[in-house]
C-alpha cells in the first residue's frame, strides 16, 4: 500500500509540476523538425500589388547555435534591398525576438508562442501612429518541406489585427 501512495504521489507532482517545468524551456529558434535554415535558398513569389518577387535567401546558425541569421538580397525586381535577419529567444521577456536589420530601415519583431505546427509567426508592436501607413506587421515562416519554406509578410492597417497579405515568397534549397 505504501509502495502504491509513493507512486501516486510521484504521479501527481509530475501533472502538477509539469507546467511549471515546460515554462521555464526557452523557445526554440529552429523548427521542431529536422528543418534547418542552413544553406542558400532561391526565393519566389510576388509582393503586395501582385508583381513578381525573386529573392536569395541564406541562413546560419550562429552563436553557438542559439541565433539564427536569415540574409536576403532581392534578385527581381533589382531595387538593391538587402536585409539581415537575426532570431534568438530572450530570457527576460521569455520570448522569441527577430531583428531586422536593411539598406531601408529596421524593425524589431517578437513570439511568445514560438514554433506551433511548423510555422514561427514573428509580429511587430502595434502603433497607434494615423501616420503610420499600418498599424502592426508580422512574418509567417512556414516550413512546408524537408528543402522548402515560406515567407509570409503580413499587414494590419488597424490596431484590432486584421491581417492582409502582403508579399510572399516561396525557399527551395539549392542544391
Amino acid at each position: 500500500m505504501q509502495k502504491i501512495n509513493r507512486h501516486l504521489l510521484i504521479l501527481f507532482a509530475g501533472v502538477f509540476c509539469a507546467p511549471a517545468w515546460a515554462a521555464d524551456k526557452p523557445l526554440s529558434v529552429f523548427p521542431p523538425s529536422d528543418f534547418h535554415f542552413s544553406g542558400t535558398w532561391d526565393c519566389s513569389g510576388t509582393f503586395r500589388n501582385n508583381s513578381a518577387h525573386k529573392s536569395t535567401f541564406t541562413g546560419t546558425s550562429i552563436l553557438a547555435g542559439k541565433w539564427l541569421e536569415l540574409t536576403e538580397q532581392d534578385v527581381e525586381p533589382a531595387t538593391g534591398y538587402l536585409a539581415k535577419y537575426l532570431v534568438g529567444y530572450d530570457p527576460q521577456e521569455k520570448h522569441l525576438v527577430e531583428f531586422d536589420a536593411n539598406n531601408f530601415g529596421a524593425a524589431i519583431y517578437t513570439s511568445s508562442e514560438g514554433w506551433q505546427n511548423n510555422v514561427l509567426t514573428m509580429t511587430s508592436q502595434v502603433s497607434r501612429d494615423p501616420k503610420e501607413p499600418y498599424a502592426a506587421n508580422r512574418f509567417l515562416y512556414s516550413v512546408t518541406g524537408p528543402d522548402t519554406f515560406t515567407v509570409e509578410w503580413q499587414i494590419s492597417k488597424a490596431a484590432d489585427l486584421n491581417w492582409q497579405r502582403g508579399d510572399f515568397l516561396s525557399c527551395k534549397r539549392r542544391l
